[in-house]
């Protein structure tokens, strides 16, 4: 939840967190971002995210438990998967928690099932090709949405590279790759909370 400063402007917990001093310089670099866009998200009500918590939080979760890299990839598979169908996705999970404002419940540390569906090795094998291991593992608009990421970033990288702009094809190169790395994350991560396989004698 969100509440109004002394001035007038929406605070966030970004803010709180930014105003404490457990942070050091690169986590400041990195959630700076986080806390620009909880400012201009928190202060409409038609951009709420339905998930609890919040995309842009559970990132800054995921970023003080699991460190720096962990956490942006983590983060960025949680954003990818915000999409249309999150919502019948999510009632696939055994387990599925619903909050009482019909948030969806979806924590950091999930828990992984002990004899999922799918194979977890079989689906980050298939995430060579970006977006294959999710559709294997049930979650295919998720894999169209990373197929669609990872291949604009590096056309992106490769029409810069061709015009000489190295800077420019560094970014891409670099935002191609956390969308790959979160591909692969979201590929295990699916396919380990696939509902179970039940033995028949």
């Amino acid at each position: 939840m969100s509440s109004i400063g002394t001035h007038g402007q929406v605070m966030t917990p970004m803010d709180s967190l930014y105003a404490s001093d457990s942070l050091n310089f690169s986590k400041r670099v990195i959630l700076k971002p986080i806390q620009w866009w909880q400012h201009f998200s928190y202060s409409s009500e038609h951009m709420n995210c339905q998930f609890e918590r919040s995309c842009s939080n559970f990132m800054v979760e995921a970023i003080q438990k699991r460190g720096l890299f962990r956490g942006v990839v983590i983060g960025t598979d949680r954003v990818l998967r915000c999409n249309p169908a999150a919502r019948r996705y999510h009632a696939q999970t055994p387990n599925a928690r619903i909050q009482y404002d019909g948030r969806l419940v979806e924590p950091v540390d999930w828990v992984s099932q002990e004899n999922p569906a799918k194979s977890p090795a079989l689906a980050v094998s298939l995430s060579i090709m970006p977006g294959l291991g999710r559709a294997y593992a049930g979650h295919s608009y998720d894999g169209f949405l990373s197929f669609i990421f990872v291949a604009a970033f590096g056309n992106n990288a490769y029409q810069h590279s061709l015009a000489g702009n190295k800077n420019r094809m560094a970014i891409n190169v670099s935002l191609m790759s956390l969308f790959w790395a979160a591909d692969l994350y979201g590929a295990y991560r699916t396919a380990k909370t696939s509902a179970p396989n039940h033995q028949h004698p």
